[in-house]
């Protein structure tokens, strides 16, 4: 019988967790002005929030700032495998089992919170401090002897592994400085040293001992551990065009990660040492934006993630990996100063979709294939230093399905969406800057220039 090969299968299914995020597994902004904007922001220096895509907007800010950001993501992940009677070698299972299953993830909080700020009003340098959630949610799926995937270990009739949970959650702490070498050109970079949480149970990637019988591997919780550290960099250039036009590019480095490692056990118990590689991808970031018309701005973002070349993402599923494409988005986003008070602002993100059908399988826990998200927001200037901004996030639900090659007319899918609320204020300090220096607030021109 074909337990084992089954069985390794559908272990793959649960390497690791994240909450259903549209560009793969990494946060599309961050702050409510920002993500109102769906992440459109490499060439448009609005807010605090921008400096998440390019470090050189920093010296874009009008004023110092401090951007205290919160967000709660609701996702909704489905999963969902078929087993027909007599798909393992024409005789088991007995009975045919298939299922549905949705993740009991809750609410997952998020947070971005920084500040910008110069030592002296006429520097040229600008230094800057963001912690950004960059990687996080879970997955949290219930036994469920119809599901196959889910099922208890009763051989011959079931072989599943019960109850799914895995749960991360990772900042980013972006040190930075951009340097103004003109009234038209910026360039800035730093750090990226990421600190987080995983927990996996089971821990698919470690199978142990043979189940009673000796036909299935056990497999141990990869819950007992410490936070992981990761490192990296950015550098980014801000070149203002034209008084209608900025055009802004960034590169963040892969984030390497140290080994996430875990005290398990054996079966009996008895201690056992267990870890997996990872490592986040680099990320290439190209922006255009337009400010000719009265009171409104307009950013354009293309960005490139190269999960493919990403330990644990990138490697071939026969190398134990995830076998992910890397992934192009194009996110797009507006606002319109309606008032001297109020501001609107919408967005939309596309992004590919980094899992092929065929890794459907080994990728259910992890789903990131969101390809459409839609965003709107608002700011409220409470007084001349104080803006209480608001946005409202929607990825649509996408899916994806594949059959389990080993198994004739077994197969498995999975199907997301979210909906994000972000609250924030963005607090000013410090006089504006020097006249002749470009106004990229989060008024046209002819407001800061009125405003001074």
């Amino acid at each position: 019988m074909n337990y084992a090969r089954t069985a390794a299968a559908l272990a793959i299914l649960a390497v690791c967790s994240a909450s259903a995020m549209a560009q793969g597994i990494i946060a599309p902004g961050a702050g409510p002005i920002n993500r109102a904007m769906a992440g459109a922001s490499t060439a448009a220096p609005v807010d605090f929030g921008s400096t998440y895509w390019n470090p050189a907007n920093l010296s874009g800010l009008q004023r110092n700032e401090f951007l205290l950001g919160s967000e709660l993501i609701i996702p909704s992940t489905h999963l969902t495998t078929s087993l027909p009677a007599g798909s393992i070698n024409g005789i088991l299972p007995l009975r045919g089992r298939s299922g549905t299953s949705r993740s009991d993830s809750g609410v997952i909080p998020n947070l971005a919170t920084g500040v910008a700020f110069r030592l002296a009003d006429d520097s040229p340098i600008t230094f800057g401090l963001g912690v950004f959630g960059f990687v996080g949610g879970n997955v949290n799926y219930a036994g469920n002897p119809s599901i196959p995937l889910l099922a208890p270990r009763q051989l011959p009739r079931t072989f599943g592994f019960g109850p799914i949970y895995a749960n991360a959650s990772f900042l980013a702490l972006n040190p930075m400085a951009s340097y103004r070498i003109s009234d038209r050109l910026s360039i800035g970079g730093g750090p990226v040293i990421t600190s987080g949480s995983m927990s996996l149970s089971p821990a698919f990637f470690a199978p142990g001992p043979k189940s009673p019988g000796g036909v299935l591997s056990t497999f141990p919780a990869a819950t007992n551990s410490r936070p992981f550290w990761g490192g990296g960099f950015q550098i980014g250039g801000l070149f203002e065009l034209s008084e209608n036009w900025n055009l802004g590019f960034s590169y963040k480095s892969p984030v390497w990660q140290e080994r996430w490692g875990f005290n398990s056990a054996n079966p009996d118990l008895s201690p056992r040492r267990i870890g997996v590689q990872a490592q986040i991808p680099a990320i290439y970031s190209w922006g255009v934006a337009y400010k000719g018309i009265d009171r409104a701005l307009i950013d354009v973002d293309l960005r490139y993630m190269d999960y493919a070349n990403a330990a644990l993402f990138g490697q071939s599923v026969r190398d134990g990996g995830l076998g992910w494409r890397g992934v192009f988005a194009v996110a797009t986003g507006g606002q319109y100063a309606l008032t001297d008070k109020l501001t609107l602002r919408a967005g939309y993100l596309f992004n590919t979709n980094p899992i092929p059908a065929e890794g459907t399988l080994f990728n259910a826990q992890l789903p990131g294939i969101i390809q459409h998200t839609l965003s709107f927001g608002a700011s409220f200037k409470l007084t001349d230093d104080i803006t209480l901004s608001s946005a409202y996030v929607h990825g649509f639900r996408n899916s994806i399905q594949g059959n389990i090659v080993e198994e004739t007319g077994a197969f498995s899918k999975f199907d997301t969406q979210l909906d994000s609320i972000i609250f924030g204020l963005n607090i000013q300090f410090g006089n504006n800057r020097p006249s002749g220096e470009p106004p990229t607030r989060a008024q046209p021109a002819a407001l800061a220039q009125a405003e001074q």
